[in-house]
């Protein structure tokens, strides 16, 4: 069974709502939306809108939730380099690859991100293309500039 959740992001984000989506067990997705949710919480679904709402408020930098498993271990892999990644700091696609042992892995690594489906908590936000600027994010490059100038003040 699946439980659902929605925290009301800041006025200034792009998008109005942050849609937290668990199982029994752990986070499965955080989302954006501006449609308001029909919410089925559970306890896992309540402390990461708490986490994330201390996040928004520049209280919490990290989190400490039970996520679901990643698709594959080359994924995982990327996601733990994505959650070394600390709060303010940006690092890219190539870094992330190399990292892992080739650079030659960094579209590989980009498959992988935009496979995030844990906005904010797995940071994809942090990763800039090669050229350090913003590219591709599920929530948008507004959103994406948004939730980089948010961490520079932390």
């Amino acid at each position: 069974m699946l439980f659902s959740d929605q925290l009301i992001c800041p006025e200034s984000f792009p998008w109005k709502f942050a849609d937290i989506i668990s199982s029994d067990t752990s986070i499965v997705s955080i989302l954006f939306s501006n449609k308001k949710l029909d919410t089925n919480p559970n306890d896992i679904t309540h402390e990461c809108k708490l986490q994330l709402s201390k996040y928004f408020n520049k209280e919490l930098v990290d989190f400490e939730l039970p996520l679901i498993e990643a698709k594959s271990n080359f994924f995982k892999s990327v996601y733990i380099e994505l959650l070394r990644t600390p709060c303010g700091i940006t690092t890219t696609y190539k870094k992330i690859a190399k990292n892992l042992g080739s650079a030659k892995k960094a579209r590989a690594v980009g498959l992988a991100c935009a496979s995030n489906q844990i906005s904010i908590i797995i940071p994809y936000h942090r990763v800039l293309n090669s050229a350090n600027q913003l590219n591709g994010y599920a929530g948008g490059l507004s959103a994406k500039a948004w939730l980089l100038e948010h961490e520079k003040n932390f």
